[in-house]
């Protein structure tokens, strides 16, 4: 779980970042980036679309979150929106953070450990 001041969770912010945030896309994953002056928030969007087990969908978002909290501090200050895609729920869910981590510094969003 994020610490409250990394936690993007108010729908109206989430809307914001999703309407007007730079979009980023990949395989699994669209990435939804909006600059802010200080501070880095985070979410994790993921439909019924995605999988209609609540387990699988939430075993998606313990690994997204828990490979962001773990870098928290190598981000770029600004709101990220990690919207997944239907083709995630076929991979393997471990092999989905290393990706998205990759991904983030391939986009320059992340700095290297």
């Amino acid at each position: 779980m994020f610490k409250r001041n990394n936690r993007l969770a108010k729908t109206k912010d989430v809307e914001q970042v999703i309407k007007r945030g730079q979009s980023f896309f990949s395989p699994h994953f669209v990435i939804k980036f909006l600059r802010q002056p200080s501070g880095v928030r985070f979410t994790v969007v993921i439909s019924t679309k995605v999988s209609k087990s609540a387990v699988k969908r939430n075993r998606i978002k313990r690994v997204l979150r828990d490979q962001m909290r773990t870098r928290v501090g190598n981000f770029k200050s600004g709101d990220y929106a990690i919207i997944v895609k239907p083709i995630a729920a076929k991979a393997e869910a471990k092999s989905l953070g290393p990706q998205l981590t990759q991904l983030l510094h391939t986009l320059k969003l992340l700095s290297n450990d």
